[in-house]
Formats: structure tokens, C-alpha cells, sequence
């Protein structure tokens, strides 16, 4: 099931028509009241919520809930609170609701967010991914 909160009911309800199997929450509150989605994925825009955002998204996490974070831009302090959480699938500015269809079948994996995730936490590597010539150093070309 995947419960969608942006707090906007025009947004919830087209996110919800390219859906099955999910409801709109009215509150945020909703959400951590009780274990009833626990295991299940949430859709949230980080301004729909009041309080802090950081120890909503613990619980959430807590209870073992995937979360599809909508963000207005990858620069803002939410983006650093959502990556240290380890919620990847984070989408940014105006959006479709197809691409939460999308997202929700195609999680976000590291791999995906690592220039975000260097961006934000200003990270520069002093390691380069080495490549290399695969016959010419490849185990498996020696004969």
C-alpha cells in the first residue's frame, strides 16, 4: 500500500489516480499514529509537514517505511536531512505523478544519488574509479 501526504489535496489526488493500492492521508499525524503502515511506502512533500521534519522522517524510517520524499530543490537543508536517513528516492521541483509510478517500480539505489550525496555534503574524492583495459588485465584473458 502507499499512503500519499503532500498536503495539497489537488496533488494527492492525481498522484493517486496513477496509483493502485494507495490512500491520501489528511494529516501528517496520520502517518505515525499507529503501526497501520508500517512496512509500507509513503509519498511526502517535506512542506506538507509542521513539525520537525528530521524526527518525522526517523519515525517513519523507524517503522520501517520506504519514503518518496518531494522536495522543491536539491539545495535545501531537507536534501542533507533525507540522505542521512538513507531516503534516496527524492524527487525535485514540479513533478508528474507518473514519475512517483515510476520511482515506486524502480527504487533509487546509491549508485543513483552519489553526485547529490557528494554535492551535499561537499565530499571531494582523492580516489578516481580506476578502469581498466578489460583483455589486457582481466584474470579471466590469461590462458
Amino acid at each position: 500500500m502507499v499512503v500519499i501526504y503532500t498536503g495539497i489535496e489537488e496533488i494527492d489526488k492525481e498522484i493517486q489516480q496513477q496509483l493502485s493500492d494507495s490512500i491520501i492521508a489528511h494529516y501528517s499525524d496520520y502517518l505515525i499514529e499507529s503501526n497501520t503502515f508500517e512496512g509500507q511506502t509513503v509519498v511526502l512533500s517535506a512542506q506538507a509537514i509542521e513539525d520537525n521534519l528530521e524526527e518525522f522522517l526517523f519515525l517513519l524510517k523507524q517503522m520501517n517505511m520506504r519514503v518518496i520524499l518531494l522536495l522543491k530543490s536539491p539545495r535545501q537543508e531537507e536534501t542533507k536531512i533525507a540522505l542521512q536517513l538513507g531516503i534516496y528516492d527524492i524527487v525535485f521541483g514540479n513533478f508528474y505523478a507518473s514519475q512517483i509510478k515510476d520511482i515506486l517500480e524502480h527504487p533509487k539505489r546509491f549508485k543513483d544519488i552519489a553526485d547529490l550525496y557528494r554535492k551535499t555534503f561537499n565530499i571531494e574524492l582523492k580516489i578516481q574509479k580506476r578502469i581498466r583495459n578489460q583483455k589486457a588485465n582481466s584474470f579471466f584473458s590469461r590462458k
